[in-house]
């Protein structure tokens, strides 16, 4: 006869797996419909009843918060296999294309970057953005191959550019890919003047970023 003890170790398994299992629906949901994707499309995906979901978790935010930290990791080890690569150019274009690209495929991954549905990304989460990013712009800029002006903070507008472009034409997946190209053509230091407009400083970025629609 089980004791008290081993109904308890069930317990404690069955609530662990019916978090792994709601995390991993809210990541596949999240990233067919970004975060404006209900607990209760949550719940489907799952297989569970919605009652579940909250048993589990307080509310959407607290997924999207796991979600998040989980996603701030996976991009700062893209940022850095960037800063490994020899060639200060291609570093910058491998960074910008393995991001773009991750959040092309996952309509979450840019909510959460770019702040929607109630949630923005912290402020400690930005200044540890930025202080990945910013040797990729540093050493691009040294090497003369970045445009005057250019900063590390023109990533966020940079990316809410694209941010609609993945969603235009559901019949053209790679569509971000030619106007990535433009933008970084834009970036590059060949004979064309200075920005007549100064980027965002990195207090401007932090409260852009922390801000959410």
């Amino acid at each position: 006869m089980p004791t008290d003890e081993t109904r308890a170790r069930a317990k404690r398994k069955d609530a662990t797996a019916n978090s792994e299992r709601l995390v991993q629906a809210a990541r596949e949901v999240f990233a067919q419909r970004g975060l404006s994707a209900t607990l209760e499309d949550i719940a489907t995906q799952a297989g569970v009843g919605v009652g579940t979901v909250y048993r589990n978790f307080a509310s959407k935010q607290q997924i999207i918060e796991t979600l998040y930290t989980a996603a701030i990791d996976s991009a700062l080890a893209d940022v850095q296999a960037a800063r490994e690569i020899e060639d200060p150019w291609m570093a910058l274009v491998t960074f910008f294309e393995v991001i773009a690209e991750n959040q092309a495929k996952d309509r979450g991954l840019g909510d959460t970057f770019l702040g929607h549905a109630g949630f923005s990304p912290d402020e400690r989460s930005a200044e540890k953005i930025l202080s990945a990013v910013a040797p990729l712009f540093e050493r691009a800029s040294t090497a003369g191959v970045l445009r005057d002006g250019v900063t590390v903070t023109d990533i966020l507008p940079i990316f809410a550019m694209l941010n609609v472009v993945y969603q235009l034409d559901a019949a053209s997946p790679d569509l971000w890919r030619r106007y990535l190209t433009v933008l970084l053509d834009g970036l590059r230091a060949t004979d064309r003047p200075a920005l007549l407009v100064a980027g965002l400083d990195p207090a401007s970025f932090t409260r852009a970023l922390t801000t959410s629609d």
